[in-house]
């Protein structure tokens, strides 16, 4: 099988004259997988777009993109790039998934689900010119052979840290979420032999876990932070709050090489917890108990919240503000909703005609950081405009500086001290860098 293959990265979009959000360029994890699944025979080619442009003149057999919400806009402008060259396109990721329908309008194939089972198929069938339009595995694949290969990435200049995933996969049913989606509340571990001979092969001491709850499975989590601890990473990784109150656990993440955790609270009001069906977050003191685990263990807490369900109001900003202060976060989102499309959360929105766009993120009108519905208790524009209020007011200085006095975790060596004073800069920077950002490149044409 003789063929080359250009994998492509689609950015969100990008604002003329200004550099993209440096906090977006990490390694996209999905791409150095698909690769190791790539026959050695088959030439491979793959381009960032949101660190170069990309060469549409570079001849090649099969163009594969990974397509996630955010970034259709900008995949659907590639792939008519490709397709008037007659190079036929192969999408895949979450948007596909949730939307298949949709994104078969814009490719020639599509992968419905993981890749693992049908990639290689895929390819056979690109080669001898039978490309089927919909392909999807019958089952979940197992995830014991994992070896993502990184020489693709070779000369990018990302973030310095490794993606990494121990599992796909969330048991868990919020209502807003594309990861129970897409997986269909299942969740899956790999071996975790596997992991430590990855990470044995990284060049980066920097670690990110991508798993959406490193702890899902608490016992296997164990096994594995045992096992971390000779190799002496930094890493990070996000957990629910309520696994935070196992001292057992919170001792082997910190033994292991922990540096801090994503948490998602979400939200404040029992309320909003109770409608977005993160029962989790509601057992009482589970805030307070699994933050103080955390700082008893030195381990920072990048907390996120979103905003928009119907229980909130004016007020609940300044009181997470306050309560993202009092607990001295190392960095923390304030998110407003966002209704993607496959969830539960845009079918309500939807049948309840609450949703300004439909498909919003094809409507050329849309901009990153919009609201995309109507909320309850404020308009739509107020409550963007407080979300992009309260992150700057978090980023200020004085409570960069405020949040630095927490010398147990957020200042506790001084790797992450610099970290610290990075990361901070650089989201205080980037808040109206993101904002108002356009889906695509407007620059080159209209999908």
């Amino acid at each position: 099988m003789f063929m080359k293959v250009t994998f492509i990265m689609p950015a969100i979009g990008k604002k003329s004259d200004e550099p993209y959000v440096r906090s977006w360029q990490m390694e996209p994890l999905a791409i150095a997988v698909l690769c190791a699944y790539t026959p050695s025979k088959v030439e491979r080619c793959f381009y960032d777009d949101r660190l170069e442009p990309i060469n549409y003149d570079d001849d090649t057999d099969l163009v594969a993109i990974n397509v996630e919400t955010y970034t259709a806009y900008r995949a659907y402008q590639i792939a008519k790039q490709y397709q008037q060259k007659n190079v036929p396109v192969v999408m895949g990721g979450f948007h596909p998934t949730m939307v298949p329908d949709e994104v078969e309008n814009y490719a020639d194939a599509i992968v419905v689900g993981e890749a693992e089972g049908v990639w290689e198929q895929l390819l056979k069938d690109a080669a001898a010119g039978t490309l089927k339009k919909r392909y999807q595995a019958p089952c979940r694949p197992s995830l014991t052979n994992i070896a993502p290969d990184r020489s693709i990435f070779q000369n990018k200049k990302y973030i310095p840290l490794t993606l990494m995933e121990t599992g796909r996969g969330c048991c868990y049913s919020c209502n807003f979420c594309s990861i129970s989606a897409f997986y269909g509340k299942t969740h899956n571990c790999r071996p975790v032999e596997s992991i430590i001979q990855e990470i044995k092969t990284a060049s980066k001491k920097n670690i990110f876990f991508i798993d959406d709850n490193i702890a899902m499975n608490a016992s296997y989590s164990k096994q594995l932070f045992k096992a971390l601890i000779p190799l002496k990473k930094r890493w990070v990784s996000q957990i629910s709050i309520n696994l935070a109150c196992d001292q057992e656990l919170v001792s082997l993440m910190q033994k292991s090489g922990c540096a801090g955790v994503l948490i998602g609270f979400e939200s404040l009001e029992e309320d909003n917890l109770a409608a977005m069906h993160k029962g989790i977050n509601t057992k009482e003191d589970v805030y307070e108990k699994g933050l103080q685990r955390l700082r008893q263990a030195g381990l920072a807490v990048y907390g996120t919240f979103v905003f928009g369900y119907d229980a909130d109001t004016e007020k609940t900003f300044e009181k997470t503000l306050a309560f993202a202060k009092r607990h001295r976060f190392f960095l923390t989102a304030f998110n407003h909703l966002v209704p993607f499309p496959g969830t539960p959360l845009y079918k309500e929105l939807k049948q309840e005609g609450r949703l300004i766009y439909d498909k919003w993120w094809l409507n050329p009108e849309y901009r990153f950081g919009q609201l995309v519905f109507n909320p309850r208790h404020m308009k739509a524009e107020t409550l963007a405009n407080r979300c992009e209020a309260y992150r700057h007011k978090f980023y200020s200085f004085s409570s960069i500086m405020y949040r630095a006095m927490d010398l147990k975790a957020n200042l506790r060596s001084f790797p992450l001290a610099l970290i610290y004073f990075t990361q901070n800069f650089m989201a205080r920077r980037e808040v109206a860098l993101r904002q108002n950002l356009p889906l695509g490149n407007r620059e080159e044409y209209h999908a």
